[in-house]
Formats: structure tokens, sequence, C-alpha cells
């Protein structure tokens, strides 16, 4: 596991844990963190501009039916900057695009 480090100003170095995933529409995939609950990481998401992409900490994601929807905690719409997470933990991912859509997700040690 990639660990980072502050002796660079700004930069953060290329992870070794990453996943890529090609997401059918409504198919929910999911990725388990390595290691154990004492060990933290910063779980960056990326994804094209015109996705979307629904990802859930520990709890299962789908895209809100039409009108306003009050989700279940630790679901976030495309989120925009980077999540901790913790050994164990399960990553759910998700998107109602038809055509599907493309995540990465990259795991620095902390």
């Amino acid at each position: 596991m990639t660990k980072y480090a502050s002796n660079f100003d700004g930069t953060k170095p290329f992870s070794d844990t990453v996943w890529q995933m090609n997401l059918a529409t409504s198919v929910e995939q999911t990725v388990t963190v390595p290691g154990t609950n004492a060990q933290l990481y910063r779980a960056f998401f990326t994804y094209a501009s015109n996705s979307n992409v629904f990802i859930g900490l520990n709890v299962t994601t789908a895209a809100p039916g039409a009108g306003l929807t009050t989700t279940t905690a630790n679901i976030e719409f495309k989120p925009g900057e980077p999540k901790y997470v913790k050994g164990g933990d399960v990553i759910h991912a998700s998107s109602p695009d038809a055509a599907g859509a493309y995540l990465g997700i990259s795991l620095l040690a902390l």
C-alpha cells in the first residue's frame, strides 16, 4: 500500500491499490478495502463529468426515483473530494446511466 508523505508540497504518489469499474446500468458493484479497521486510507474517486455515479460506504446504493428523496447516510452522488475509509470497509458503486459509467477508485494509506 502506498503511504502518503508530505515531503513534496501539493503532490501525491501513485496508488498501488486501485480499482477500475465499468458500471452497468443500475447494477451495483462493490470492493472491500484491504487491511484492518485500524488502517486508514484516502479514497479518491474518478469518473467522467457527465456520468451519474452513486458511492456508498458500507451501504447499498441506488439511484433515487422522481422527486425529492432522502437517502441512507453514507451515500454520495459524485463525491468531489477524497474520503477517509478504513480497512474492511465495503465501497458500493452504481450508476443509473443507460450507457453505464466508468469509475476509478484509488487508495493511499494514511
